[in-house]
């Protein structure tokens, strides 16, 4: 194998001599650093793999890989072939998802098994959108109680179990989400247990319930109930209830609560579709119990395409409820579904994941000129564009008839508040608006309300303009507004908005075209919230009626009075535009705008070199001298006020232990990681807030000198494994970081971090995983005890991402009285200065805590066609109307 190609081959023979499964075999090898890696990843045996890679190799008369004292590597003549590999991939599966569409083939099958509970509640919404969305998958159910639903995956005859464990199981041994026999366990959400009693009962102990309230009455127990984990309470306590009756169903347990003869316990998954009987009362257990949700899967099998997009459904919580005035124990908890995540910014030059990315698509939907498919993965998988280019260039009227817009990740839902990407923001404010509008600058402006005042402290009094019309010609009234507002407010209806609105008291129609909104306390950031860049997006109640809440779908779409409408969206494929005539305001240049999801970064590039695109969000950095080079386009950079940090769940063992989280903020070396991630455009972050977000008060120098005076931790392993030496957890530990497919950077980060880790004796496992399962893990309650964030700040106000942070409910289950106390004071402060200080105060306890270690502020590039301008391009573009501010160029 020592001979040269060229010596014994030509071009068609060596032709021959590639395959996909190859050129999948050595990304792999070059991702993991061995074969036996490589061969879980792609779901072979290790002999198999390696026989492959052997006939290859002589086949084609040259080494692929070479042995290394740390594992294997790829020789020049397989990292080309690497290379290669992501658009050869993206093209093979494009073209068999084609043909499986043509053919009206399978496109695979799920089952799963889950307990009773959760079947009104999850499984119902998940089966339906399944059969809405995806009807070529086949779908089988079966209810199980979560040990046998577990046992049925791992003998094979269930794809997805859920189940459920108490937050006091928790341990250090279980911070491993993957098990030894192969089942990985995915965070979906936790739920209270709530104690139902009769009213008479509910009287005597008011709005909450203790277990020693309740010994003095019957219990009623058997498996629909949680009355087990409680007996399990009190004998921990010394106590021993009187427990009676053993029953099966939710509404048999119910009935005898009814009936007067004691009290039980449920989960509000149990409760949430039913109505409670009259006479019974759901209350909140103090303390607290809890239990987290997780959908657990073989790991090998988590990537089939048909299961992938069913764990990507679970992960969103798409939850079925119905109200009831007597449920005062319902727990407010999801709202940290807010933050703007999903973009991917930078990316490393050459990667594939093995997904085998079956491209789904509606039955009815199709991408022009025949790029139909739609793929599953909102991870690596690739849209082909050949043959979809669109003109940028100027019609005769002096418009753009159509651009072509590449996301650098996929959109499940088009509305914000059921997916709050920082992607789904810039979508969304296309079609949609807020009573408000933010600027370049980041300075407010009039959107659907005309004017607005503020005649005290908390009530804010928006006027609305009399010329708005949503796209299906019905104009804009007040009632709209409330009712959107009201749904935003809403952790169910919308869980990616409700944070914002938590301190909101009323939403009223004050005039016919007048809304007046009361908050309970001052809030100093709220006015920039009534914007796209926040909360408002407001849509049409009776719309939204007529949908029966599901708006944001492939079929009931979006519907808005911005300039544009929605004509067609395929989840994970494509969302196009039209301009309409109806808008307010001056019409735009563009009449219509095509945008297409393409998470691969070869492919955008591909599409980009092919004259394809037009606008391309968040160019890869890695990447950024070859879009640089394009002829065709131009690259411009900002400041994007985004924080990437390194945060902590002190709830959770072993990150209760000031020390272990003191080890970790010294094995990170931020200034490597920047330097060879962001390529001079970021900077390593000294703080949560961004130095821009202070620009109100100081220059960016000045800024940046501020936030350096909070408590720092250099890379230090030394000082790592002294600290580690002084916690309670001085041999060590295995724990699990996630990081988002949309996010390479972060994994990136990650590893690195890893890897320094490993040096003082903690094992720390890094996964990719969807957009959701990441979002979804960032719940106070989630089961995982250290993470990364990645936060976009869409309004630039300097409390912003510290708030969500730091401030009530957090993700760090942080309770500092006198952190709390301060945001308090920076909610309720109008003067710009007093309330950076305030900040800064908070910031010093926080990183004296080590609660949140910051990693740096990011910059993100955004490539446009030399055929267009864009004004006033800032880090505040996309969060308003933007393709009102493109023009034809010159």
């Amino acid at each position: 194998m020592q001979g040269t190609p060229h010596e014994s081959a030509n071009l068609d023979e060596l032709t021959r001599a590639l395959d996909l499964h190859m050129l999948r075999i050595l990304v792999a090898i070059h991702d993991t650093g061995s074969v036996s890696a490589a061969a879980r990843r792609l779901g072979f045996s290790q002999p198999a793999i390696t026989q492959h890679l052997k006939r290859s190799e002589a086949r084609l008369n040259i080494a692929l890989v070479a042995r290394t004292p740390r594992g294997m590597e790829l020789t020049e003549a397989g990292a080309l072939l690497a290379s290669h590999a992501p658009r050869i991939d993206a093209a093979i599966t494009a073209a068999a998802s084609d043909l499986t569409a043509h053919l009206g083939l399978d496109r695979g099958s799920v089952r799963l098994a889950a307990f009773p509970a959760a079947v009104a509640s999850i499984i119902a919404p998940l089966l339906s959108r399944l059969d809405r969305e995806f009807p070529g998958i086949h779908v089988e159910f079966s209810e199980a109680e979560p040990d046998a639903a577990l046992t049925a995956v791992a003998d094979g005859r269930a794809d997805i179990a859920l189940d459920y464990r108490y937050t006091s199981e928790h341990s250090v041994a279980s911070s491993s989400h993957t098990s030894a026999d192969g089942l990985r366990s995915r965070f979906l959400l936790s739920e209270n247990v709530l104690a139902i009693v009769p009213r008479a009962i509910a009287d005597q102990l008011g709005t909450s319930a203790s277990v020693a309230g309740l010994l003095p009455f019957t219990w009623i127990g058997g498996p629909a109930t949680c009355t087990e984990q409680l007996v399990a309470v009190a004998t921990a306590l010394g106590e021993k209830p009187t427990l009676r009756h053993d029953v099966t169903k939710t509404d048999a347990a119910l009935a005898l609560v009814a009936s007067g003869i004691g009290v039980t316990f449920l989960s509000e998954l149990a409760i949430a579709t039913t109505t409670l009987p009259d006479g019974v009362v759901a209350l909140e257990l103090q303390p607290k119990l809890r239990r987290r949700i997780y959908a657990t899967t073989l790991d090998d099998s988590a990537d089939t395409p048909s299961i992938a997009v069913a764990l990507r459904l679970l992960a969103m919580r798409e939850v079925a409820r119905k109200t009831s005035s007597d449920r005062a124990a319902l727990s407010q908890h999801s709202h940290l579904q807010r933050a703007k995540f999903a973009s991917s910014p930078f990316t490393p030059p050459v990667t594939l994941t093995e997904r085998h990315e079956l491209r789904m698509r509606s039955t009815n939907s199709t991408l022009a000129k025949g790029a139909r498919a739609s793929t599953v993965a909102v991870a690596a998988s690739a849209l082909l564009l050949a043959g979809c280019a669109t003109s940028s260039t100027p019609t005769g009227d002096g418009n753009i008839d159509t651009i072509t817009v590449a996301l650098p990740g996929s959109l499940s839902s088009l509305y914000v508040g059921a997916e709050s990407g920082i992607l789904n923001y810039y979508i969304a404010s296309i079609t949609q608006e807020g009573l408000v509008s933010i600027d370049a600058d980041g300075a407010l402006q009039p959107g659907l309300a005309e004017s607005w005042d503020q005649p005290d402290d908390v009530t804010y009094v928006y006027e609305l303009r009399d010329d708005a019309m949503f796209q299906d010609g019905t104009p804009v009234t007040a009632d709209d507004v409330v009712f959107s507002l009201e749904q935003a407010r809403d952790e169910t209806s919308s869980p990616g908005l409700s944070y914002y609105l938590g301190g909101v008291d009323t939403v009223e129609k004050t005039g016919d075209l007048e809304v007046t909104i009361t908050l309970s306390a001052p809030d100093s950031a709220f006015a920039a919230n009534m914007s796209t860049g926040g909360a408002a997006f407001i849509t049409s109640q009776k719309f939204w009626e007529e949908n029966n809440g599901e708006v944001g779908t492939s079929s009931s779409l979006l519907l808005g009075s911005g300039p544009y409408k929605v004509t067609e969206f395929v989840p994970d494929s494509h969302v196009n535009f039209e301009r309409v005539d109806s808008w307010w305001g001056d019409l735009p240049e563009v009449k219509n705008i095509n945008v297409k999801f393409i998470p691969d970064e070869g492919t955008r590039l591909l599409a980009a070199q092919s004259g394809d695109i037009d606008i391309a969000f968040n160019v890869p950095l890695a990447q950024s001298s070859q879009w640089e080079d394009l002829d065709s386009m131009r690259v411009d950079y900002v400041n994007d006020l985004s924080y990437v940090g390194m945060y902590f769940n002190t709830a959770l063992e072993p990150f209760n232990d000031p020390k272990v989280r003191e080890a970790f903020a010294h094995s990170v070396d931020r200034t490597t990681i920047v330097d060879k991630l962001l390529r001079g455009h970021g900077e390593v972050a000294t703080a949560i807030a961004t130095p821009e977000s202070l620009g109100s008060v100081y220059s960016a120098n000045d800024a940046r000198d501020l936030l350096s005076t909070i408590p720092q931790y250099p890379f230090d392993l030394d000082a790592a494994a002294e600290a580690l030496a002084a916690s309670a957890y001085p041999d060590g530990f295995e724990t699990d970081m996630l990081f988002p497919s949309t996010g390479p950077q972060l994994g990136t980060a990650a590893q690195s971090l890893a890897e320094n880790l490993s040096k003082i004796g903690i094992t720390l496992n890094v996964r990719e995983v969807p957009i959701e399962e990441w979002l979804a893990s960032l719940e106070q309650d989630s089961s995982y005890g250290v993470g990364l964030m990645w936060y976009f700040s869409t309004l630039g106000d300097p409390a912003e991402v510290s708030t969500y942070m730091l401030g009530d409910y957090n993700i760090s289950n942080y309770e500092n009285p006198e952190v709390l106390s301060l945001f308090e004071r920076i909610g309720a402060e109008t003067d710009s200065a007093a309330r950076i200080d305030l900040l800064i105060e908070a910031e010093t306890l926080q990183a004296e805590d080590v609660i949140s270690v910051p990693l740096w502020w990011g910059q993100s590039a955004t490539a446009f066609s030399n055929n267009i301008d864009m004004s006033s391009y800032s880090s505040f573009a996309f969060i308003s109307s933007w393709p009102t501010l493109l023009t034809p160029a010159g």
